[in-house]
């Protein structure tokens, strides 16, 4: 898995989870029905929507212009925020959504952690390698 490949997979999930919060974010299959949140008026799930493209945005430029020499800090950010998403999305799973959606949306942010923490690895082994060498 290269970084590029794994930064545009991140940027895909978060702008089709906000989109996805745009076009359809009420009603009875609704993205927040999903989740199992009532609720009639834009408030926060706009601003999720709109925070979940940007984002999307920002990571599909960071997956093409970060240099090689300094791709493996953005990856351990990357790491952290994806770790740090999956244990609250998993807590909240547990204790207020207790959806389906709920469970796959934790399942997507450990997903990524695991591919970022390879990421991680696979640099850290290849910096001792050409330190031995």
């Amino acid at each position: 898995m290269k970084f590029k490949n794994l930064v545009l997979l991140n940027s895909l999930v978060v702008f089709l989870f906000g989109a996805a919060f745009m076009i359809r974010p009420f009603g009875p299959s609704g993205m927040t029905a999903l989740y199992g949140v009532v609720q009639n008026g834009w408030g926060v799930t706009g601003l999720l929507a709109v925070t979940l493209v940007g984002f999307g945005i920002v990571l599909s430029s960071v997956a093409y212009t970060v240099p090689e020499g300094r791709q493996q800090f953005v990856t351990v950010a990357l790491l952290l925020a994806n770790l740090l998403a999956f244990a609250i999305s998993l807590a909240q799973a547990q204790a207020i959504w207790n959806t389906g959606m709920g469970w796959v949306t934790a399942g997507v942010y450990l997903v990524l952690a695991l591919g970022y923490g390879y990421l991680v690895a696979k640099g850290r082994t290849a910096r001792q390698a050409a330190h031995h060498a």
